[in-house]
């Protein structure tokens, strides 16, 4: 078994276990000791495959982030914590986040702060990740 091919296998075990965004994965495979040219001989193969998908990634991370009651600033953070800048640049990510959803997921951060004060909300909401204007539409809907 050469090099590219060790690689291309260790790829395919991590993505036995769960799915990863193609730069993150790439990231993994320079970690394990490959080249600029091998890792990148490897994620082509994954994509010659099918192996990867980075939009139906983000939509199973957007998920996890709207069910942990985060706003689109939060997965903005951690796509660019993992390596993944790129898609804030190439993708609409209101297409996988849209205002209306990141609004409901601040009530429900909002219904699970329970008693405060009504000036902390919108900075608590934001803290959380949401974006400003989701955090006043929120506030605004939980006055009336």
């Amino acid at each position: 078994m050469d090099q590219s091919d060790r690689f291309f296998d260790f790829a395919c075990r991590l993505l036995a276990r769960r799915d990863y965004f193609t730069e993150e994965l790439r990231q993994k495979i320079i970690a394990k000791g490959a080249t600029e040219e091998e890792s990148a001989a490897a994620i082509e193969k994954l994509n010659r495959f099918n192996y990867l998908d980075d939009t139906k990634v983000l939509r199973k991370y957007v998920s996890e982030i709207i069910s942990k009651g985060k706003g689109i600033n939060y997965l903005k953070q951690k796509l660019y914590e993992k390596g993944c800048s790129s898609l804030l640049y190439s993708l609409d990510l209101t297409e996988f986040y849209p205002f209306g959803e990141e609004v409901e997921a601040a009530k429900k951060a909002l219904a699970k702060l329970g008693k405060c004060e009504e000036e902390k909300l919108v900075p608590k909401l934001v803290s959380r990740g949401f974006s400003l204007p989701a955090a006043l539409d929120a506030v605004k809907k939980r006055k009336r």
